[in-house]
């Protein structure tokens, strides 16, 4: 893994959430997983029985992962290992959202979203 020095003058983020990361430095694996269930409704109402992921297969299902059949070799040469930012403005980061400054060997994230709608009739 490249490893870089991070400097960063001004970060401003209004808003991190569901499992999101802002990080600012080097890491070794990053693996945010979210899963939502949301039901909207003309009418508020309640049946108790909501809220049980494993009624829907959207949340069960397995996801495949790419398969690599070549072996990679890299050679990297960094004159100035550094990493400089001014400023950073980011107005929001939502259901496994990753962002860095720095270098990670691995990045996995999963996001799982089932919708439901009811409308009165």
């Amino acid at each position: 893994m490249i490893s870089r020095f991070s400097n960063v003058t001004t970060a401003y983020v209004n808003s991190i959430g569901i499992s999101s990361v802002f990080q600012i430095g080097d890491s070794m694996q990053v693996k945010p997983s979210v899963k939502v269930l949301a039901v909207q409704r003309e009418e508020e109402r309640y049946y108790g029985t909501e809220g049980d992921l494993s009624q829907y297969q959207i949340f069960e299902e397995e996801i495949p992962q790419p398969l690599f059949y070549e072996q990679l070799t890299t050679n990297f040469f960094h004159e100035n290992p550094k990493i400089n930012v001014q400023t950073i403005n980011i107005i929001a980061l939502s259901s496994s959202a990753v962002f860095q400054i720095g270098s990670t060997r691995d990045i996995i994230c999963e996001t799982r979203t089932k919708h439901i709608r009811h409308y009165k009739d």
